[in-house]
């Protein structure tokens, strides 16, 4: 038997539950039939990665600067390519 696949929902959801408290870990990994070491698994995932979910800000500033300069490369690549052509007209 293969691999179960879990959506990020439902990893996220089981996550958050355990971390609230009030229910145990048994019974969460009981009732949604996965190994505790599994939940232990995604909490640390969780717990090690939360903090980029606030630099995400700063990637799309990033990525908008990324954009930007591609286009203003573009836009000098054409121009370039414009001027190269008339100089070949008037080159022996």
């Amino acid at each position: 038997m293969g691999k179960r696949k879990y959506t990020s929902q439902f990893k996220t959801s089981l996550v958050i539950q355990y971390l609230k408290g009030g229910r145990s870990q048994a019974e969460i990994c009981r009732e949604n039939s996965i190994n505790p070491n599994l939940l232990n698994k995604w909490v640390g995932q969780f717990q090690n990665q939360a903090s980029s979910i606030f630099e995400q800000g700063k990637q799309n500033e990033h990525q908008k600067k990324i954009e930007r300069l591609e286009r203003i490369i573009g836009k000098q690549t054409v121009e370039i390519d414009f001027l190269k052509r008339g100089l070949s007209m008037f080159s022996p």
